[in-house]
């Protein structure tokens, strides 16, 4: 899995010209990836598009489903619905430490679905503890190879506070209209006229420079953040998973 990428979607504005030109998602260099929209916009979908090629690796995939919807049912042994997530989380993050302390890296990743909502569900001592391990991972998981994928309907400043933010180098949103905070969460040095529709599943994004530099002729603005966020179209065919879609 070293050095692959990974497809996120395809470039709107190219889509509709007739080509398909995909978003790529770099994990040796951009470890972490954020998710959130409205419900019904494509989030699981999404995630459903990246999980399928992660299945075709021979890196090793943890799902943790805190709203217990079904959308991973039977997809990776190493999975667990609301409060099975503790246990899933635990695993994964004691499996980070011991790749630490004996310097070995591995490809392993966590899926959480409705981070958020599992986050605020915890008391103060549980959510101190929850972002102690979050933080851990998301600032050093590049070097062992760790790898967060979280989904929220909605993330903010308590869940996910601007250091941690940070480290998630892809941001995805996913609906047709953001809101204000979801666009200053996710967004925060871009303009993205909140009044527009975008079409059905389709949302924004947000990449490391470099790569954006590569995939369309855009502005760009601080931080390797583009001025206005490109517009990405899923492909209608997510693969192996079509059945949960």
């Amino acid at each position: 899995m070293p050095g692959q990428s990974l497809k996120l979607g395809f470039s709107h504005g190219y889509w509709m010209m007739g080509a398909k030109v995909p978003f790529l998602w770099h994990p040796d260099s951009v470890p972490h990836l954020l998710i959130s929209g409205i419900t019904g916009g494509g989030k699981s979908v999404c995630a459903q598009y990246i999980v399928n090629q992660l299945l075709d690796t021979d890196a090793k995939l943890s799902i943790a489903d805190f709203k217990a919807g079904g959308d991973w049912d039977g997809v990776v042994p190493d999975y667990g619905e609301y409060l099975e997530c503790d246990k899933v989380l635990k695993a994964f993050y004691d499996a980070f430490l011991a790749a630490v302390k004996g310097k070995m890296r591995h490809e392993k990743y966590l899926l959480f679905d409705e981070f958020s909502s599992y986050a605020l569900s915890k008391d103060a001592k549980g959510f101190k503890e929850l972002m102690g391990m979050v933080s851990h991972i998301a600032f050093m998981g590049r070097s062992f190879g760790y790898h967060l994928i979280l989904i929220s309907q909605q993330f903010n400043a308590k869940v996910i506070d601007t250091a941690i933010r940070e480290q998630f180098g892809v941001k995805i949103y996913m609906g047709s209209t953001i809101s204000t905070e979801s666009a200053a969460m996710l967004f925060p040095n871009c303009q993205i006229d909140k009044a527009s529709h975008l079409p059905a599943h389709c949302g924004y994004i947000s990449l490391p420079e470099k790569e954006l530099d590569a995939l369309m002729d855009i502005g760009q603005g601080n931080a390797g953040i583009t001025l206005l966020c490109p517009a990405f179209l899923l492909h209608p065919h997510a693969g192996r998973m079509n059945p949960l879609i």
